[in-house]
Parts: structure tokens; sequence; C-alpha cells
């Protein structure tokens, strides 16, 4: 049997009809079990947003040559440049694509005739309820898709065919949203304008903002004027009054474009363009009556309420949990204890892997908006699945998209960007659609996501900086060494850490000798060269755990176990700079001082001890000369 893998892209800019979408695929998928599914799903809005550019980043994701065809939801991609983008994709890969109500070069097109659909809703207003102004609220005209652009044409064929006087018609441009029936409604009301017989609107949202806004200020519909949508999201079916608009069988219509495509893919399917039915609904903004969908509207509302008080309960636990973790692996087990928030059997987060690897920005690639080449699996909510103690599941080409067998082994996958701002962070993906993606509420989990993982990385960053400042604060500049700030923090323990565990202690005072000569002779520069010098021999003579600091400008102090025998002569050789750098032969003097466990020394008397020791050598040198 032949198998087929299938790319689909869309953009959750309506999630009711996103949710739809999913379960016609859902449904393709579960009756078709050669085929396989990846969703590459986002949230943007608006290209020249900084964050909703990065959103569309999820579509770069895919590399064609992996797949056998692409399903596109093209009318919910409102922006021309991404729709031109992917056509140029399409172009060089070749492979069959399909659109689902909106033309995009080089795709078959499924859909419903906009401009018949928009006509008949207008008619029925004009035909039924006698309206003879109107006034219509376009869609975004200038975005390169003919959605709008048919819509608005078939409103003006409505009034045409109507005889209505061009004078009584006003055509507002808007772009789809809410904000914008809002706006409609307080320039009505700031104006004082005379309320038209009806307001059709290019789609339910910005119908459902008008009738707020209108409501707001007193109007009633329909009593006062008749109002008009076009596709029948749940808020359409759930306002008060019910908004009349137009339907079309999200989830039936994305089935269809799956059968369209794999016939395409296999030759079959040859035509340019394919249409599907939608319904005029007439109801109560209009003025016509509900039809009795009472116990409907109930069960829905009820269902939703559940799911939102379950879904709040659920958040509030992660978001508390996520915001208290300190890095990334703490992180990553909080979100796969609290999978169940997204509804499905198995989740998978991915990181880039500059982002996972590095804390700090500036080692990061320079195009970090996008994915990397190479991605971490670092949480996976699958039974079975096992990681190292970095919480790594696997490193892997991005071009997979998922280790392993998964994308086989998976057939119904949804991908989600997830970034921060302007760079990338990764991609969150999951094996089924939850009850959160019908109330938009996914967007507010992958928020949170996002905000808990960039506050990991700079409490990870914090600390790398305080680590830094404190090394510094504790260390010598010029040697290395620790300096008096690491001795009052380390001498002591490392100290009585001798005397217990080896049953006694060292402490030895070693000093340059002649170093006035050395500056005085050869300058500065010179002498703290000797004093590097001789810092290295110091750390070479010594054991990794023994405490080695610069004392004063040409003095050092080394505390060390007991048991190291041979140490002060091995710290008195002569001191030699790498490829004998230095115009001068060095030496050191040192004295040394030992306290036996049983009945140990303070540690300042051994200092003192040993730096008499040393001051008596020196004396018995000068002597010699």
């Amino acid at each position: 049997m032949d198998r087929y893998r299938i790319a689909f892209f869309t953009v959750d800019w309506n999630y009711d009809l996103v949710e739809s979408t999913l379960h016609g695929l859902k449904q393709f998928v579960d009756d078709h079990e050669e085929v396989n599914l990846c969703i590459f799903d986002c949230f943007g809005k608006d290209i020249n947003n900084a964050r909703d550019h990065s959103e569309y980043a999820i579509f770069d994701l895919v590399d064609l040559d992996q797949f056998d065809g692409l399903l596109i939801q093209g009318n919910q991609i409102v922006l021309g440049p991404v729709r031109e983008t992917i056509a140029r994709r399409v172009a060089q890969s070749g492979i069959p694509a399909v659109s689902i109500d909106c033309p995009i070069e080089g795709c078959t097109v499924l859909g419903i005739d906009n401009r018949r659909a928009q006509h008949d809703i207008a008619r029925h207003v004009i035909s039924e309820h006698g309206a003879r102004r109107l006034v219509y609220l376009t869609g975004i005209l200038d975005n390169g898709s003919p959605e709008a652009h048919q819509r608005l044409e078939g409103f003006r064929d409505a009034c045409d065919e109507a005889g209505l006087d061009p004078k009584d018609i006003e055509v507002i441009r808007c772009t789809w949203r809410t904000s914008d029936g809002l706006r409609v409604a307080k320039r009505w009301h700031k104006d004082k304008l005379p309320l038209p017989d009806a307001f059709v609107c290019g789609n339910d949202e910005m119908a459902l903002g008008l009738i707020e806004g209108l409501q707001k200020f007193g109007w009633r519909v329909p009593d006062d004027v008749l109002v008009t949508g076009f596709d029948n999201i749940t808020s359409a079916e759930l306002s008060r009054p019910r908004l009349s608009t137009v339907s079309r069988d999200y989830s039936a219509m994305n089935y269809s474009a799956m059968e369209c495509l794999i016939d395409k893919i296999k030759g079959i399917e040859k035509r340019d363009f394919i249409p599907f039915k939608y319904e005029v609904i007439c109801s109560e903004s209009c003025g016509c009556p509900e039809g009795g969908l009472l116990d409907y509207f109930r069960d829905k509302y009820f269902q939703q309420t559940r799911t939102l008080k379950a879904f709040f309960v659920q958040q509030e636990q992660l978001a508390e949990e996520m915001f208290d973790a300190l890095d990334l692996t703490e992180l990553m087990e909080i979100v796969e204890r609290n999978q169940g928030i997204f509804g499905c059997d198995s989740t998978y987060l991915c990181i880039n892997d500059y982002y996972y690897d590095n804390y700090d920005k500036k080692q990061w690639r320079n195009d970090s908006e996008r994915f990397g080449k190479e991605m971490i699996l670092a949480a996976c909510g699958s039974p079975g699945a096992t990681a190292d103690d970095s919480h790594i599941y696997a490193r892997f080409p991005t071009r997979y998209l998922l280790p392993g067998r998964i994308l086989d082994d998976q057939r119904f996958l949804i991908f989600y960007p997830l970034h921060y701002n302007t760079y990338s962070i990764g991609y969150f993906v999951m094996n089924g659609i939850s009850q959160a993606a019908k109330l938009n509420l996914h967007e507010s989990i992958f928020s949170f996501l996002e905000i808990a993982i960039e506050n990991v990385r700079k409490k990870g960053l914090l600390r790398q900086l305080n680590d830094v400042l404190d090394n510094l604060y504790v260390h010598d500049a010029l040697t290395g060494l620790y300096n008096r700030f690491g001795y009052e923090r380390f001498a002591q323990q490392t100290y009585e850490g001798f005397i217990r565990e080896d049953s006694g202690a060292q402490v030895l005072f070693v000093d340059m000798d002649d170093m006035k000569g050395i500056n005085d002779r050869y300058g500065h520069e010179i002498g703290d060269a000797a004093i590097r010098t001789a810092a290295e021999h110091i750390k070479k003579a010594c054991r990794a755990g023994d405490f080695m600091m610069r004392y004063g400008g040409d003095e050092f102090l080394v505390i060390a176990s007991i048991r190291e025998t041979g140490l002060a002569d091995a710290l008195g050789q002569t001191p030699k700079a790498d490829g004998d750098a230095l115009p001068c032969r060095l030496s050191l003097t040192v004295g040394q001082v030992q306290s036996d466990g049983a009945s140990p020394q303070s540690l300042d008397q051994c200092v003192q001890a040993a730096d008499a020791k040393m001051y008596e050598i020196k004396k018995q040198k000068k002597g010699i000369r």
C-alpha cells in the first residue's frame, strides 16, 4: 500500500474555524491509514509586527521535499506576502498542493462561491425584510486575497439586482476584526448619523463587534437596524441576538480537500477549482425567528463553561510551577508532569540547540529568529521515552522535525512555534486536538510556556554572570590565584578539611627573591610577568584541592595536606617562564609549617610561623651571598 505524508499550513486567526478544520483532517486520517499528516499552525496576524513575523517561521520549518503533498488553509493565511512565499516554495518543489477558499499559484482551489454567498444573504435582507439603505463592512481588500473582493462584489450584485439607489449604499473598508465593528458603531454614535436599514458585514467578527457597539449606545438589533455576518463561528451561534450569517462546514470542507489532494498526488484530479456548498442562516439579527435551538445552545454553553473551568485550574497550577523553575531541566519536567492540559496522548517540546546550549544570546547565530540546523527534544510526554542527565532525549537535524520514527508512528501531529519577541525558541508538537483549541486557549498556554522558558534562560544567565563576578571577587586578577577575599572564604575550611580527613595540614609561605631588583632593572611589565610565572610554578607543584593565594605583591600562601611530601622542595625549584621569555632567573624562598591533626594549631598561628621561617631562610640566603 502506498503511503502519503501530507503537510498542512494554517493560521489560527479565527480559532473557531481552525478547530473545525482540525476535526475534519483528523477524521480523514482516521479513515485513511495510508496517510500521515503534519499540521503547521501559528497565531500570526500581522507580518509587520515583529512577534507575528516570528510566528510564520513555522512554515519555514518544513522541507517540502520530505512530503508528498501540501494542503493550505489559504483563507486563514490573510497576509499576501506569506501566501506569495508559499507559492514560490510550491513552484520550486513541484509538490502537489491544494488551497482552501483562496487562490494560491500552483494550487488547486477548493472552496465556496464567496460572491454568490454574500449576494444571497444581502438579497435576503433586501427582499425579505425590505432593506433599502445598506452599509457594507469589507474585509482586507489590499492583501492579494480575492475573498474580500468577491464578497464585496456579491453585495453590490444584490444591490444592483434590487435596483437600489447608489446614494443609499455605503461601503466601509475594514480588516475582518471585531474592533472594526466597534469603530463603526462609535462613528454612528459620535456623528449622530441616521441608521441604515441594515449593516451587511464581510465576516462574523466585524458583525459581532458592531452589534456590541450598537447595543452599548442604546440601539436594538434587529428592531432599529438589521445586521448580518459571514462564517457562522461559535460566537455567532451563541450571540444575542443570534447572528444571521453564511455557514460552511469546515470539517467536511477539509475532509474533501484531503481527498482532492490525494487524488492530485495520484494524478487523478486536474481541476483548478472545486466548488463546495454553503448555507445561508437567517436568524434573529436580521429579523428572522431563531429556530428553536435553545437546547443546543444550552449544551454548548455548558460544555464551554466546564472546559474553561477545568482549563484555568490546570493553567494556574502549570504557571505557578513553571515560573518557580530554576533551569530548563526542571522546567521540562514540569511540562511533562502537566501534559494533561494539552488534552492529547503525546507531546514533544523541541528547542533550538543554540538556545538550549547557550544562555548568552551573544553566542547565538545571527538569524536567531529562525530555527537552527539542529533541534533538541527536551520534553517528551510519550510513554517509554528516556532522557539523559541534561533532560535531553535526542539531538537531531531540524529538517527531520522529530527524532527517530515518531513521524511514521504518529500519524496526526500539530506543530506550533515557540518564540520570545523576535527570536525563536523552538516548537511544540501535539498528537491530537485539545478541547482548549476551540476556545483559543492554546495561545495562552504557549505564551506562558515561552515566557517561562525565557525566564529560566535569564535565571541561568544571571547565575553565570554571578559566578563570573564571584570568581573575580575572590581571585587575584594578575595570577588567577585566590586573593584576600578568597582567603576569608576558603582558607579556613580547606585547612580544617585537611586536619580532619588527612590527619594534618601544612602551610607554606612563598616569597619571590629580589622582586624589587627585577622591577628596577626590567620594568613593571617584566615584573608582572615574573609574578605570573611564579604563580604558574606554584599551580604545577600543588594539587587541585590545595589552597593557593597571592598573599601580597610578591608573596604567596599554600595550604595543603600533610601527606603531600616534598611540596616545599618542589615549590623551591626555579620557576621557568614558557619559552624562556623572562630576561632574568627567578628564585623562591619557602617557609613551611606542619600542623598535626592530633594537636593542631590555628591557621593564623601556622601562617605566622611559616612567614617567620620563610624570613629566616631568606636572611640566611642573603648572608651566604
